[in-house]
């Protein structure tokens, strides 16, 4: 006669069930359902990025106070900084973030020649990890729920391919030249800054010295702050006079010979990187018509 027994322990069993808590169901948590990255501004040295996205809160309200960032060129992490952000969003919502850096990946001259005889491009990224909290109810041991901040991390990584950095270079163009009188000779010589990059170069400035038979005639600088633009040229006219002042009585038989040496040296200087510059050739002069 054990059916009693058995009926009575199911009962209870089925009583049992009917009291412990139910099983809640896995809350949505939050997420990045759209990310992206952008180059706003290249140099030399220095890149420019901004990261744009946006952050869908699960069932939870969620609040972002910052981020955790990577900077990486061709797989190596060249630094890292935090970046603040303030956002709270409600639970199931959208809000759009973002944030632009500035980093280093040419550290000097010498990296930026290295980079320059690599040639191709770089595959820069941002990756990291934005950081916040939820507001989520836990049950302590005494079995009372109180609301508590979860952290919550949201991983995010982005890349972009740029040209690899070139140098500048100075060189030094065609020039004029012509006889003012049988004692005078007047050039113009034209210095050239060629920048290769997809990207404006601002120039510290060019130095320049200017010799006519063997004496200097000219010198300065010009330049000082200029912008040579994205895959352009600029010119820079340097004249040159030779005359009584400059070579004394002599000049009357150095013009008269109609052949006048001449030697250009100059220096391009922008804020990292330097490059030098000798040219020397011959004015060849048309000889004076006998009246």
């Amino acid at each position: 006669m054990t059916t009693r027994p058995l009926l009575a322990a199911a009962l209870l069993f089925i009583a049992g069930c009917k009291s412990a808590p139910e099983t809640k169901a896995d809350v949505k948590e939050a997420e990045l359902p759209r990310q992206d990255m952008q180059v706003v501004a290249q140099s030399l040295t220095d890149v420019t990025v901004k990261l744009t996205g946006e952050i869908l809160a699960g069932d939870e309200a969620l609040t972002v106070t910052g981020a955790d960032v990577e900077f990486v060129v061709d797989g190596t992490v060249l630094s890292t900084k935090p970046e603040p952000l303030s956002l709270s969003i409600p639970a199931g919502q959208t809000a759009a973030f973002s944030f632009d850096e500035t980093f280093t990946y040419v550290k000097d001259a010498e990296d930026l020649k290295a980079m320059d005889a690599r040639g191709g491009s770089l595959l820069i990224a941002l990756r990291g990890t934005l950081k916040g909290s939820v507001q989520r109810e836990v049950v302590g041991a005494d079995g009372k729920a109180t609301l508590q901040a979860v952290p919550v991390a949201l991983p995010f990584a982005r890349s972009r391919e740029v040209r690899t950095p070139r140098v500048p270079h100075l060189k030094l163009g065609e020039f004029e030249a012509g006889r003012f009188s049988e004692s005078e000779v007047q050039a113009v010589f034209h210095l050239l800054v060629v920048n290769t990059n997809n990207f404006p170069i601002t120039l510290s400035g060019i130095t320049y010295s200017v010799t006519l038979a063997g004496k200097k005639v000219a010198e300065g600088r010009q330049g000082v702050g200029i912008k040579t633009a994205v895959a352009a040229t600029d010119v820079f006219d340097v004249s040159a006079t030779m005359n009584e002042e400059t070579h004394g009585k002599d000049v009357k038989k150095i013009i008269k010979g109609l052949v006048v040496p001449y030697e250009v040296k100059g220096e391009l200087t922008t804020p990292l990187y330097s490059e030098p510059l000798s040219a020397s050739g011959e004015i060849k002069l048309t000889a004076s018509k006998d009246k």
